[in-house]
């Protein structure tokens, strides 16, 4: 993935194109459908474009993000356009009121595991929420929630990590008693 800021320059951008032209939805969808074509397809037809004007290539995505489109293949930011379409998501989510929460887990969640997480979380904060789900093995079991910038860890490998620093913190005498 491109530096965050890149990333996130280039989806604010795309967020106010889409505000001023009153099509928020519209742009979730055609950047998602835009992230789905082919880099090299893309360049090419956006350099066929700049030329003729023609943009048969991109169906019915909306000529706001094909124009887009031009300027990320300009500035040679295609390779991104699927971290900006994500980026996007969030935006127009933080827009709608709803918070996203990265939730680490050694397995993958089900439905009602996923949902008795998003009520806690709508409790204890008041806001929405859209879980995004990531499966790390190494974490054993438990779970780590990011939302923001704020990490609740509450896996077995962090209980594991802190009881070894708390016994390699223990003297010798301390562990005869």
């Amino acid at each position: 993935m491109k530096s965050l800021s890149v990333v996130g320059y280039y989806a604010r951008l795309a967020f106010e194109l889409a505000a001023e032209e009153k099509r928020l939805e519209r742009w979730r969808a055609d950047l998602h459908r835009l992230a789905g074509l082919s880099e090299d397809s893309i360049a090419l037809h956006c350099r066929e474009l700049h030329r003729s004007g023609d943009d048969e290539f991109f169906g019915d995505i909306s000529s706001g993000v094909v124009e887009f489109a031009y300027i990320l293949e300009e500035h040679d930011r295609l390779p991104i356009r699927a971290d900006i379409a994500r980026e996007y998501e969030v935006l127009l989510d933080e827009y709608y009121g709803i918070r996203h929460a990265e939730v680490v887990t050694a397995m993958f969640l089900d439905q009602e595991t996923r949902q008795l997480i998003e009520r806690r979380l709508r409790e204890t904060t008041g806001s929405r929420f859209v879980l995004d789900p990531v499966v790390d093995p190494s974490i054993i079991g438990g779970i780590v929630l990011k939302v923001g910038d704020r990490v609740i860890d509450r896996s077995v490998r962090a209980r594991l990590q802190s009881l070894r620093l708390a016994l390699l913190n223990t003297s010798d005498e301390e562990m005869e008693e």
